[in-house]
Parts: structure tokens; sequence; C-alpha cells
């Protein structure tokens, strides 16, 4: 093995580690924001049901993996790369 890969495989964990924090954060905002949007739209005179379940589609829809499935391509590679056909 080459110096790149054992660099690589030496910043991996981190890499990781970074990635699961960045993505729990992001979850944490989607919640937060979605809570005060099931405030917002009760207040502003909508049932609960209703806005318990626009509430609902909105955390569906800014999931992480929705997200990066969008983004995947046919093969399983992220479609931003050129090889990918």
């Amino acid at each position: 093995m080459s110096k790149i890969s054992f660099g690589i495989l030496a910043r991996t964990p981190g890499l990781l580690i970074r990635l699961a924090f960045s993505a729990l954060k992001f979850k944490r905002g989607v919640k937060r924001c979605a809570r005060k949007m099931k405030k917002g739209l009760i207040k502003g005179g909508m049932s609960r049901d209703r806005a318990k379940e626009l509430v609902c589609k909105y955390e569906e829809d800014l999931s992480i993996r929705k997200f990066i499935k969008s983004n995947m391509g046919d093969s399983g590679l992220p479609s931003i790369f050129p090889f990918n056909d």
C-alpha cells in the first residue's frame, strides 16, 4: 500500500465521526423547526390534526436518507461524479 492509502485510512474515523455529528445536528435543527412550524400553524388557526400532518410531511422531505437517495445514480454512486453512467 502507498502512503496515500494509509493517510486515507488514518483520516477515515475522524471523517465519519464529523459526518455523524453533522447529521445529528441537521436532524435536531429540522425537528426544532418542525416544532416551531406546528406551533405557528396552530396559532394561525389550523386544526391540530392538519398541522401535525403537514409537519410530518415537512420532516419526511428533509430526511438525510431521502436527500442522499435522491442524489444517487442507478449504479449506487453519487451522481456528481462524471464517470457515473
